[in-house]
């Protein structure tokens, strides 16, 4: 025998079966939040050995000899002074001292160009273009003497 149920009743019931369809045993998460786009991490390329040169390193700024170069000084005010034969004197001893002072080859060069001599003159620079610091003002003055004696 089915019993009828009263308004009343159904309300419990329908409060009942509310009530079991919104509970249950899951946690509860927060909703989703948006989130910005994730970026692809960008790729490195490594080079194969031998694809790439490396370039040269600079050669160390050469230290002379202080009396060599308290000599050049002295060869560069004599050669300003148009004493060449002194400049020459100078110069010699300075390389006697530090063969490696392409300035004191560059005043000899200079010196032999003014006293009519481009054969000596190209010995020198030549021989101080193998000392001279690359962009240095002796390499520079090596460099335009040597042009200007034909080489």
């Amino acid at each position: 025998m089915i019993k009828r149920c009263s308004p009343l009743c159904l309300a419990g019931l329908l409060f009942v079966l509310v009530g079991c369809a919104t509970h249950s045993d899951y946690p509860s998460y927060p909703a989703p939040q948006p989130q910005e786009p994730v970026k692809p991490a960008p790729v490195v390329v490594q080079p194969q050995p031998g694809a790439v040169t490396p370039l040269p390193t600079p050669a160390p700024a050469m230290v002379l000899n202080p009396a060599a170069v308290s000599l050049a000084k002295q060869a560069r005010g004599q050669y300003q002074a148009q004493d060449y034969q002194g400049a020459i004197a100078t110069a010699e001893r300075g390389l006697r001292i530090e063969r490696r002072a392409a300035d004191l080859y560059l005043v000899l060069a200079q010196s032999y160009v003014q006293l009519g001599s481009p054969d000596k003159a190209k010995m020198f620079v030549q021989q101080g273009k193998r000392f001279a610091t690359p962009g240095s003002d002796a390499a520079q003055g090596l460099l335009r003497l040597d042009l200007l004696l034909g080489n």
